[in-house]
This record gives structure tokens, sequence and C-alpha cells, in this order.
């Protein structure tokens, strides 16, 4: 498993070593410090069943796969969320 790590703390790093380095080295500095604003988020967001389009209105059956109970945590990878919230 990977570690996760906090994209703000990263980029505040990297601006730390900036500032300690000689002068050179700002457009490689730059260039890393885009690529990691940029870079998509490493945890996907996680879909709750109880949040999903496929669940039943109460939330307690999953239309999708004709799955019961949905429990309180419970997600699949094929989740996409309801739009009516």
């Amino acid at each position: 498993m990977s570690d996760l790590i906090d994209r703000q703390q990263a980029i505040d790093a990297l601006d730390e070593i900036e500032a300690e380095v000689a002068d050179g080295y700002g457009y490689q500095y730059a260039k890393w410090r885009e690529y990691f604003v940029e870079m998509p988020p490493a945890q996907p967001d996680i879909i709750r069943c109880r949040n999903c389009k496929f669940a039943s209105g109460d939330s307690r059956i999953c239309m999708k796969f004709d799955h019961s109970p949905i429990g309180e945590l419970d997600f699949c990878a094929w989740a996409e969320r309801r739009i009516d919230e």
C-alpha cells in the first residue's frame, strides 16, 4: 500500500528548499511546483452505497447488483454519486 501525503505540505517543503538553494535552479523548482499543484489526488472520492444512484429509495438494496441489505459504510468500485442530493 502506498503512503498518502498532503499536497500542500509537499508544495510548502519545495518552496522552503527553493528559498535555501542557490539561484540557478528556479526553473526546475517552478516546474516541480506546477506538477505538484496539478497532480490528481492519490485517493479517489469514495462514494458510499447510501449516496449511490443505484441504491433503492430507502438505500437498503443495490439495484445494480440486487444486493441487500446495504450497510451504512458499504461501497464498491461501480458506485456513481446520486445527483438529486
